[in-house]
């Protein structure tokens, strides 16, 4: 799932340099959402494993409890890799505006 977010955003990024839009700034927000939804996922997902298995061995003994852990594993680690794109570009986005308006020489 990783790869496939790296490869649709770097599309965005290459259909906004075909465009004749602000490619750079775009690169910048798709990259920082990136790092923060990757970040986030992982590291929430992480805790959600550690904390089904700390449910118990019996949990972990069935193969519907590997499902159950497994599921919750994902569909937390997905909400809050959602969460940390969308706190990365808006904060990405907000930066680069600006550091835009500043006369750096």
């Amino acid at each position: 799932m990783i790869v496939l977010d790296a490869g649709l955003r770097a599309n965005k990024v290459h259909d906004d340099y075909l465009a004749g839009r602000n490619w750079q700034k775009r690169a910048a927000v798709e990259a920082t959402g990136f790092g923060f939804g990757t970040v986030g996922g992982l590291a929430v997902g992480a805790a959600a494993v550690k904390g089904g298995t700390a449910l118990g061995i019996a949990m972990l003994a069935t193969p519907v409890g590997w499902v159950i852990i497994i599921g919750a594993a994902v569909t937390v680690g997905v909400l809050a890799a959602k969460v940390g794109d969308g706190l990365g570009q808006g904060a990405a986005g907000c930066l680069y505006e600006k550091s835009s308006t500043v006369n750096w020489f």
